[in-house]
């Protein structure tokens, strides 16, 4: 299957907030619409929690009609990966949100096809591509201009005066 491999993004932004606080604001589904213009509108499309097998909808800005992914791997405050991933077929796009500190995180975009699906996105991955990095560039915008937020520590300090 490695040479039907279809790299979409491999991209990192550093964000001005910390993880977990990006990681629930990324987990917000129904405000997607209001921070990216890459997306039309999302939703849940299974009750529960966040895990393995919950199910994502979302309509990207150039597709007229909806994308249901269900997550493939999950680590709460670290990872969300969705997609589908087969013998025979592979699309993937994971998300890692990487602490720098006590208001700062890094967020790893990465998407690619494999086997069949990497032949059959081929045409769209120009889409993809710009789709994938509005995405991240936008995620990275909502957080600028934000007051940080103050560490347990720093709140709990004394004031002095």
């Amino acid at each position: 299957m490695g040479l039907w491999r279809l790299e979409f993004i491999d991209y990192s932004t550093e964000i001005d907030a910390p993880a977990e606080e990006v990681f629930a604001f990324f987990k917000n589904l129904e405000r997607w619409s209001s921070w990216t213009s890459s997306v039309k509108s999302a939703s849940a499309k299974s009750g529960g929690a966040w895990g393995a097998g919950f199910k994502i909808g979302f309509v990207p800005e150039f597709l007229p009609f909806p994308l249901v992914a269900r997550i493939i791997s999950y680590e709460e405050g670290r990872l969300i990966e969705w997609g589908i991933r087969t013998s025979a077929a592979t699309l993937v796009h994971r998300f890692e949100f990487e602490s720098l500190g006590t208001n700062r995180c890094r967020v790893r975009h990465h998407e690619y096809a494999a086997g069949l699906l990497a032949l059959l996105t081929r045409p769209m991955k120009g889409k993809i591509e710009r789709f994938d990095r509005k995405l991240a560039d936008d995620l990275r915008a909502a957080f600028k201009n934000r007051p940080k937020t103050a560490s347990k520590k720093e709140k709990n300090r004394p004031r002095r005066g």
